[in-house]
């Protein structure tokens, strides 16, 4: 399944790539610190990720396009007695948080013919939130999709013409969905990556 993942999301950035001159296609790494709710759910950070954005270039300095990814939260804790609502279960619990944006963006690149072309975006869309709580033979989920926010900062560094490595910070804001999961889905993701 992994291999098949992979495959379609390279597949997708080749073909976005060769489709047209004036683009931006970014693929990136991003490692996620879960606020807020995601953070009360899963402590530790998120080193499971991508992410990939297409923008097609109005001007030199003005993108729009779409952006999507997946992130991973996951978290083991101790044997001990948990309780779920009127009910209590011992054992070790493994917890699993999976985001998924899906996300319209515009960008506003500042100096776009520099070797160092910071820039700044925000999108707007939805957040997909899917929560595993495993323990033992039992498992409980909680789905949510969220109206979200997404505003980036970052920066991209030039190597050759037409590859530059990409550096941002980006803050995703799912917005409180009245669901399974009724609390905001927020948290942020240092994004690494590189740009054809």
């Amino acid at each position: 399944m992994k291999k098949i993942v992979i495959m379609l999301v390279l597949g997708l950035f080749v073909s976005l790539q060769a489709s047209a001159q004036e683009s931006k296609v970014t693929l990136s790494y991003p490692i996620g610190f879960a606020i807020g709710d995601v953070s009360d759910y899963v402590k530790p950070s998120s080193f499971r990720g991508i992410a990939i954005d297409y923008r097609k270039m109005i001007n030199d300095n003005v993108g729009v396009g779409f952006s999507t990814g997946w992130n991973v939260f996951y978290e083991e804790l101790a044997y001990d007695t948990y309780e779920f609502e009127n009910q209590a279960v011992s054992g070790k619990q493994y917890r699993n948080s999976n985001h998924v944006p899906i996300l319209f963006n515009g960008a506003y690149y500042m100096e776009p013919r520099a070797a160092v072309n910071p820039f700044v975006s925000v999108g707007i869309g939805t957040v997909y939130t899917r929560r595993n709580t495993d323990m033992g033979q039992f498992t409980m989920e909680q789905e949510a999709w969220n109206f979200a926010l997404a505003p980036e900062v970052g920066m991209l560094i030039e190597f050759a013409s037409g590859f530059a490595s990409s550096v941002s910070v980006q803050y995703y804001n799912g917005f409180q969905a009245g669901n399974e999961l009724n609390d905001p889905q927020s948290y942020f993701a240092l994004k690494i990556g590189f740009e054809l």
